[in-house]
């Protein structure tokens, strides 16, 4: 396995732990990140879709798909962007550009490893 696909590895772990999260201790999870508690089905369908781009994650770091690998990093800076903007724009908590910080970090990760290759 290469070092861009140990750190897509690392980012599909990532998904999985906040999908499966999402899906079964939603509210602890809103909690921990200072959101208002839910009983409404979007919370678990979020976690849904980011425990099955997880998968995608996995499959693409088992057979070493840079393209993939590189459409990540650009998605990935993306999503930090917008959260920062939901923050200054809709007047959101800080803690979600946390959350869009983990995305940050790990496409800066994968950037300098192809960089490095």
């Amino acid at each position: 396995m290469s070092k861009t696909s140990f750190t897509i590895r690392i980012y599909s772990f990532y998904l999985f732990l906040m999908g499966a999260g999402m899906i079964l201790i939603p509210n602890i999870l809103l909690g921990i990140f200072g959101f208002a508690e839910t009983t409404e089905i979007w919370i678990k369908m979020l976690g849904l879709f980011t425990f099955t781009t997880g998968i995608y994650y996995f499959q693409s770091s088992s057979n070493e798909q840079t393209a993939f690998f590189k459409a990540t990093v650009i998605g990935r800076l993306f999503f930090f962007v917008m959260t920062v903007m939901f923050v200054f724009i809709f007047k959101q908590s800080p803690m979600l550009a946390l959350i869009g910080s983990v995305d940050l970090l790990g496409a800066i990760w994968t950037y300098l490893s192809f960089k490095n290759q």
